[in-house]
């Protein structure tokens, strides 16, 4: 008879033995790489620092930041989902090892005498007068395996760990997206109150004229249609300004959004967009952004996953063995149960072939083939609108300059013509339209200054973005 240690022995054998992998190789999918940027040839092989948004010099961005790290609901669901990769990560392993479970019992049970049969069983007399009193207790050890043969634990294994450095990696672009967009809506907070003092300024410089033309109407010197000309500017101002104040309403509600706070009471001290510094932007080699954008990062770990997955699904057309042993005692007493003569061994071993499916399997197969691929062609699209998203940064950080400069050009020279034409018309040298077209050129050029600010600043925060924030590749853990 064969003894339960070379059973034993004869499992462990069949358990260390190397299973055959169904993983196909993987390669990375080949994208070309431009070896310069078209739009910066003077750019330099620099990256932006990680907490590149210091650089701006505005200690209350650099405050709201940091309450959106603690606080921003997409960055703890990004958090979660890093926690429940983990989870999935652990599950998935555990069929990587053996199972081991124990069971115990004990009972006692009372028969009459006159029932029993004359069988030999041990017993004690109690309760009613001849009545039979049995007792009985028991316990089991069992352990069980399955055997890797075709290495689809191991690949299911491999999928759910490299998911969770996908999720990692997602956490790291959810985190730069935030830090872009309360910089963003940050800038056009303040641009939008330049923009509403501007305003005001310019309804009171239309007002005044308004008042002028009331006390030459008055005089006789003009008729009411100047007059109601100028009033309707001065309408459309107002109008104007009222919607400039709504815009300002909402962008403070969507930054305050953005840093996980309910919008009332909140409150943004900074006033104009001239307090912010305008830090020099850089930018390295095109191949270095395939590995400084975590999303870039994200698309291959996932394409990985991918693969080990097409090998999982492989695996599971092919045979599978189970080994199960157990170990077990079963006495009328607690002190027998340790006795030799009462354990009881078994070990077994299955092995289950799948023959008739329906196609499932193969249809799985096939399944995990096809996400594959298009997992392939997820990576290629990421790597190619990170060259996009890079140049098009670059190329406005370029153009955004040159525009307001000529805008601002613009407003000074509109400017300079209104305080002529102005004098002139209250010497009486020029008419109404005159003024009016002066007026009008002033309102337009001061409100086009402004925004091209804020392109300049826009324009900054989408090169950082599309550099990948300064992400020097570590990720939370």
């Amino acid at each position: 008879m064969t003894s339960p240690i070379r059973l034993t022995a004869a499992a462990v054998l069949m358990m260390t033995v190397s299973a055959c992998s169904m993983v196909p190789d993987y390669f990375k999918p080949t994208v070309e790489t431009p070896q310069a940027w078209d739009s910066r040839q003077d750019a330099l092989n620099v990256w932006p620092d990680s907490n590149w948004w210091t650089g701006f010099g505005s200690a209350e961005l650099n405050r709201l930041i940091a309450e959106a790290q603690a606080n921003n609901t997409d960055l703890r669901v990004a958090v979660a989902r890093i926690r429940q990769s983990e989870a999935q990560a652990k599950i998935a392993g555990a069929d990587l090892y053996p199972t081991l479970g124990a069971d115990a019992g004990a009972s006692r049970t009372r028969q009459g005498r006159q029932s029993l049969s004359s069988s030999g069983t041990t017993t004690t007399t109690g309760g009613n007068r001849g009545d039979i009193i049995r007792n009985s207790f028991s316990g089991n050890l069992t352990a069980g395996y399955q055997v890797d043969l075709f290495g689809g634990n191991d690949a299911s294994a491999d999928a759910a760990l490299t998911r969770l450095e996908s999720s990692r990696y997602n956490r790291e672009t959810v985190a730069i997206t935030l830090y872009s967009d309360i910089a963003s809506t940050y800038f056009q907070l303040l641009s939008l109150r330049d923009r509403i003092r501007l305003a005001n300024e310019t309804l009171g410089l239309a007002q005044g004229i308004l008042d002028l033309l009331e006390t030459q109407r008055a005089n006789g010197a003009i008729t009411d249609y100047e007059v109601a000309q100028q009033r309707s500017n001065v309408a459309t101002q107002r109008a104007t300004l009222a919607g400039l104040e709504q815009n300002e309403r909402t962008t403070l509600d969507a930054l305050a959004l953005l840093l996980g706070r309910p919008p009332q009471g909140f409150v943004v001290q900074g006033n104009t967009l001239t307090a912010i510094a305008l830090p020099p932007v850089t930018a390295g080699l095109p191949s270095e952004l395939l590995l400084r954008r975590p999303d870039i990062r994200k698309a291959e770990a996932d394409l990985r996953a991918a693969n080990f997955d097409v090998g999982a699904a492989r695996a599971a057309r092919f045979p599978s063995l189970d080994l199960t042993g157990r170990i077990g005692t079963q006495a009328g007493s607690t002190g027998m149960l340790f006795d030799p003569g009462t354990m009881i061994y078994s070990v077994a071993a299955s092995l289950t072939a799948p023959i008739f499916q329906g196609g499932r399997l193969e249809g799985g197969e096939q399944l995990s083939r096809a996400q594959k691929l298009e997992l392939e062609e997820t990576y290629r699209a990421s790597i190619l609108t990170a060259f996009r998203d890079t140049e098009d940064a670059l190329g406005a950080t370029v153009n955004t300059g040159r525009q307001y400069g000529f805008a601002s050009e613009a407003f000074n020279q509109a400017n300079d013509a209104y305080r002529i034409v102005e004098a002139r018309y209250r010497a009486g040298t020029v008419g109404f339209l005159d003024l009016l077209d002066a007026q009008r050129s002033v309102f337009s050029a001061n409100d086009t200054m402004v925004q091209a600010a804020l392109g300049r600043y826009s324009a900054n925060v989408s090169l950082y973005r599309a550099l990948g924030g300064g992400w020097d590749g570590s990720t939370l853990q």
